[in-house]
């Protein structure tokens, strides 16, 4: 095997987020000797899990573009090598709202993988598998407080762009950020300081919850250019109580909208729930969405896909509008609309490897070269970390459906053992091939990021062979894979879930079989090709997954 070879030794790199994936990279890479800076547009670590009451502003119907769908990036006309202060009005706080909005966080959030899973960073005795999210924020503090991280981590700032500038014969090629920081001045001003900064290598640390995605239904436009409060995506959604006695239609029957529904439950009187009419994707997905049809609330109906959105009549309340089914059914009498519809891949400050309308003509227009075009992915990575034309760039949080802390800390020891030159990457051609077979297998959407228990352990004992292996010749430190602790508590993951939402799993898992048999009986009968029975999966470890 060819491997690959840096231009120049990585000394400098920086970390955008110190969220669940970031804090663990920033750490490790930091205690491997090299010069870390982490940028953190909130005011403290935490990440998605840091909430507050405080909602989104109404998204436009349909959302941006994934080039705008995290934020629109504020570049100065003009930046030299000094950083550029002012002082901005922002009475309404809405300056500082677009900046850093608030997470997709409702008050009734918790974990959905058992604590002792997460990482090596221990919890305090006694707690629980399932904990709220006013815990795991804290946690990460704790986790970077205690690791010294905010010594090196810029808070209230926010990455607007990051282009790799080329080198000469005397200096290398660096990756150049723009960076702009927001600190309050009282309450009605902001202080904006904007500043180059130079790094030999780039860790994209931003995970993908920060772009709420909203589709294009025919109509839907128009409900929320007359309703702009009342329709809204499930990252605005906070609490149940302003929800009381209220119909409800929430669109999207993943693993948000079944949390929102059985939050709703309590106090609505109705729920529709709207779910796709099929659903396409690896079995482990499809048996994913079986569970999550199983917890749909007493009070909630499970109905099919919106054909439209009828006109809605100027002046008219809500109540009064129609939704039409995909079975013909007509839906009115309702006062809110929740798009639990996911998030976009978004990284707004690398537009060059963006593709899309907002764009135009992307600098970069080799399809083996772009990060995202639609938004339902990142592409062209190498085992979804490394950017394979160049792994001075790397991801983190991207992959959804494991563990999150304890899988991102893998993925983190990678980067760090690359970059220190302790194991070995595959040359570009390796690289690609590697990355080819797995868009053969899984296509180039969501499901290239998508996990389950086997493939996340299968993902993580590959990971420690070649960080092993690699240690043996560089003479660096063993990793220890999954504990035999750790593997217990992951088995359990899927019955604590369903005991979680107040499920019985033996109930649910032999109706879930049964349903699979069920399948595989009609489609003998129908002389169709028989699926390969599918693998009970657990369900999403991320925070909010539609």
């Amino acid at each position: 095997m060819s491997y690959h070879t840096f231009d120049h030794p990585i000394r400098s790199v920086a970390v955008v987020g110190s969220g669940a994936s970031g804090t663990p990279a920033a750490r490790h890479l930091r205690d491997a000797g090299l010069d870390v800076t982490v940028f953190e547009r909130q005011p403290t670590a935490g990440g998605i899990w840091n909430w507050s009451p405080e909602i989104t502003k109404p998204l436009s119907v349909p959302t941006p573009p994934p080039s705008r769908g995290a934020f629109f990036p504020s570049i100065p006309a003009e930046l030299g090598s000094e950083p550029q202060t002012a002082i901005k009005e922002d009475a309404d706080g809405d300056l500082r709202h677009r900046f850093s909005p608030p997470n997709p966080v409702y008050w009734s959030l918790s974990n959905n993988v058992p604590t002792s899973t997460m990482a090596d960073f221990p919890y305090p005795p006694g707690t629980a598998e399932n904990i709220p999210h006013q815990e795991l924020a804290g946690y990460l503090k704790s986790y970077s407080e205690h690791f010294e991280l905010d010594k090196i981590t810029s808070y209230n700032t926010r990455v607007e762009k990051a282009v790799k500038v080329l080198g000469t014969e005397s200096t290398p090629p660096k990756w150049r950020l723009t960076l702009r920081k927001l600190e309050s001045e009282g309450t009605d001003k902001a202080k904006e300081t904007f500043w180059v900064q130079d790094f030999d290598a780039l860790v994209v640390a931003t995970g993908h919850y920060n772009a709420p995605f909203i589709p294009n239904i025919e109509g839907s436009s128009e409900w929320a250019a007359q309703w702009p409060t009342r329709v809204l995506h499930s990252s605005g959604y906070r609490k149940p109580d302003p929800f009381t006695g209220k119909n409800v239609l929430i669109i999207g029957i993943g693993t948000s909208g079944i949390d929102i529904a059985r939050d709703l439950a309590t106090v609505a009187n109705k729920v529709y729930l709207v779910g796709r009419n099929k659903t396409v994707g690896p079995d482990a997905y499809k048996t994913q969405r079986k569970f999550q049809r199983y917890m749909v609330p007493k009070n909630g109906e499970a109905v099919p896909e919106i054909k439209r959105f009828l006109p809605p009549t100027p002046g008219s309340d809500l109540e009064d509008g129609q939704i039409e089914l995909t079975d013909g059914r007509i839906i009115s009498g309702l006062s809110v609309i929740i798009f639990a519809t996911g998030f976009q891949y978004s990284t707004p400050f690398l537009p060059q490897f963006h593709h899309d309308p907002v764009l135009g003509k992307p600098e970069v227009d080799d399809k083996a070269r772009l990060l995202i075009t639609d938004g339902g992915g990142v592409l062209n990575l190498y085992r979804d970390v490394f950017y394979v034309p160049d792994p001075t760039l790397t991801f983190l949080g991207l992959s959804v459906n494991t563990s999150a802390f304890s899988f991102f800390e893998y993925q983190s020891l990678s980067i760090v053992r690359v970059y220190t030159g302790t194991a070995r990457l595959p040359d570009e051609a390796g690289r690609r091939a590697a990355y080819k077979a797995l868009v053969a297998q899984t296509g180039e959407g969501k499901f290239s990021h998508l996990m389950n228990k086997d493939n996340e352990r299968k993902y993580v004992r590959e990971t420690v062979e070649w960080l092993n292996r690699d240690a043996e010749w560089s003479g660096a430190d063993k990793v220890e894979g999954h504990t035999p602790e750790w593997l217990a508590a992951s088995d359990r993951l899927q019955h604590s879930l369903l005991r979680k939402y107040g499920l019985d799993p033996a109930i649910v898992l032999a109706e879930i079989q049964a349903e699979i048999a069920a399948e595989k009986a009609r489609n003998a009968a129908a002389e169709l090709p028989v699926e390969a029975s599918p693998q009970v999966a657990p369900l999403a470890a991320a925070p909010v997954l539609a």
